[in-house]
Formats: C-alpha cells, sequence, structure tokens
C-alpha cells in the first residue's frame, strides 16, 4: 500500500511539473508574438516615443507612467498612462502626427474624454 501511495504521488508530481513546464513554454510564445507585434507597429510610427510621452504629459500636466504602442482603433497610436493628483489618465497620441487624440480617467466609472479638433 505504501509502494502505491508513493507511485500515485510521483505520478502527480511528474504531472504538475509538465504542466507547469507547458505553461510556461506557452507563456514564453506569447510574449514574442507581442513583442514582434509592437516592434512592428513602432516601426510605423513618424514621432518618438519620448515625444508622445511629453506630449501626454504636457497635456494633462503630470508624469509618464507607462507607454505603449496601441492599434485598436484605424492607426497606430501611443497610449501613455499620466499620473496627475492620485488618479491616472489614458492619452492617445497619433503615432504620426503627435497630437493628443483623447483623454480619459483610467477608472472607467469616472471616463472624461475630450477629442481633439484639428
Amino acid at each position: 500500500m505504501n509502494k502505491q501511495h508513493n507511485k500515485i504521488l510521483t505520478a502527480l508530481f511528474t504531472t504538475i511539473i509538465m504542466v507547469s513546464t507547458a505553461t510556461n513554454v506557452a507563456q514564453a510564445g506569447e510574449s514574442k508574438e507581442k513583442e514582434a507585434k509592437e516592434f512592428t507597429l513602432f516601426s510605423q510610427t513618424k514621432i518618438s516615443l519620448t515625444e508622445a510621452i511629453k506630449a501626454a504629459e504636457q497635456k494633462v500636466g503630470g508624469k509618464a507612467m507607462e507607454a505603449s504602442v496601441d492599434d485598436e482603433s484605424n492607426t497606430v497610436q501611443f497610449e501613455i498612462e499620466v499620473l496627475k493628483d492620485g488618479k491616472i489618465h489614458e492619452v492617445m497620441v497619433d503615432s504620426k502626427t503627435g497630437k493628443v487624440l483623447k483623454v480619459s480617467l483610467d477608472d472607467e466609472s469616472k471616463e472624461s474624454t475630450e477629442n481633439e479638433k484639428e
């Protein structure tokens, strides 16, 4: 009975290790795909990330915490999170012109949007 119990435990631990390894490999693949996509998007931009951050900080009057390239709309945009007065503002900056397209509070319940007119 003790040998059977040890065999079951060994099989269980082996299965756990295999599942854990498979999960890590899958996550690494997804990370590389995301990185490749962001690289492709970034190569399509006309302004630098630094310029986008500067535009977002000036618009909100705060400090940038995080920035990424976003293609959820019809154009490639920079998505910048800016902290001001303890609130995080999500700022969308056009990657070709450097214009601020949208500013909204990160908390969707208090969303406040500004759309810039050309």
